[in-house]
């Protein structure tokens, strides 16, 4: 399956997790970790795992979503396994310029917004998109790219509007672990 293919049904899954998500008053935060590649965050709801192998930087390449529905809006972790250092690069700049692509966005500029214990990396960093999703209604993507070895991971809040604090809760809670 094309990258951008895979991405889109992503981003088609966030997106229609978000159509149906009830809205909550509070949030419950908690404290989530990805065993399989040691990184710590928070998720105001319990995230469900899928995966998949993809087409992505010219090579096949296990994709992993963690994705769950809260207050209006779809929270995720998605990564996968450059494998080859050299990789890295290509696989953020795929990921990011899908993020893009699925929601007809400008490119936005890159916010450096660093992990503690991620590998550093130049594009590394925080977004935030605004776009249309493909039913046409106006959607804000919040996304975090970072590092750890050769696992690019992918951290999105997305809904109709994305509160800035939420936002921050939410990508400011992430670490590697050590």
């Amino acid at each position: 399956m094309p990258m951008f293919r895979f991405v889109g049904a992503c981003s088609a899954v966030l997106l229609g997790v978000t159509l149906v998500a009830a809205c909550a008053p509070t949030l419950n935060w908690r404290s989530w970790r990805s065993d399989e590649i040691g990184v710590t965050q928070l998720f105001p709801c319990k995230p469900v795992r899928q995966q998949r192998k993809v087409q992505l930087i010219g090579r096949e390449l296990q994709m992993v979503l963690q994705v769950c529905d809260e207050a209006d809006l779809t929270w995720a972790q998605v990564y996968a396994d450059a494998v080859d250092p050299a990789a890295v690069g290509p696989l953020i700049e795929a990921l990011v310029a899908a993020a893009h692509l699925n929601l007809g966005a400008r490119r936005g500029a890159l916010v450096p917004s660093p992990v503690i214990g991620a590998t550093p990396n130049p594009g590394s960093g925080r977004y935030r998109l605004r776009g249309r999703a493909p039913d046409g209604h106006a959607v804000e993507e919040v996304m975090l790219v970072f590092v750890k070895g050769t696992v690019v991971v992918q951290v999105t809040a997305l809904g109709a509007a994305v509160p800035t604090d939420l936002a921050d809760n939410f990508i400011g809670a992430v670490r590697v672990d050590s």
